[in-house]
């Protein structure tokens, strides 16, 4: 196993410590997955970026952590799942919805249930939906720049689900309350 280092603002690569600087300024600490990145400056700017991005989305601050912790749970990611379980409560989600989310299991919202279905068939299908699948997204009102802002969702998590697989991050006491192991996955 590769062991990537946790570095901090001030032991980090000189180009990532203004992100640091700002991550710690915007959420009150630095997680551990966004440090991990700091060994790459080109990645953390990127995920930043990417995170940042999403935020000025046109979807709702629940929406948008329905859309983090749906993909995050298809690619089976117990740090990200954890993380954006507690910041989808903050941001309006229901401890029932998350719930659901997590066990991968419908909502009684329509609207939200259309926004679950669409993100999960993105990732599974890796990118692959039917016009079905798209008709059934848009016919909830969503637009179809939501569906690239889906997307950009979709890939922030691929680019923090699939660091946190590689490097195996610890989780961060800030986000143990909410710990989620996913399920085994079947061999292909």
């Amino acid at each position: 196993m590769l062991h990537f280092p946790l570095p901090t603002a001030e032991t980090a690569p000189e180009a990532s410590r203004a992100t640091l600087v700002a991550v710690e300024k915007a959420w009150g600490f630095t997680p551990n997955l966004i440090r991990t990145f700091a060994n790459s400056p080109a990645t953390l700017q990127g995920v930043w970026g990417l995170l940042g991005a999403f935020q000025q989305s046109s979807f709702t601050p629940a929406e948008r952590e329905l859309v983090l912790i749906a993909a995050s749970v298809e690619n089976a990611c117990g740090y990200c799942t954890a993380g954006h379980s507690l910041m989808g409560k903050g941001a309006g989600l229901s401890d029932v919805q998350i719930a659901a989310l997590r066990a991968g299991q419908p909502l009684e919202n329509a609207r939200l249930e259309a926004l679950r279905v669409f993100t999960v068939a993105v990732v599974a299908k890796r990118g692959f939906v039917d016009d079905l699948e798209l008709q059934r997204f848009l016919a909830q009102g969503y637009s179809q720049a939501q569906v690239l802002e889906v997307l950009l969702g979709v890939a922030a998590k691929t680019l923090t689900n699939y660091t946190d697989h590689i490097a195996r991050v610890a989780l961060d006491d800030a986000f143990q309350s909410a710990a989620w192991t996913p399920a085994p996955r079947q061999a292909a």
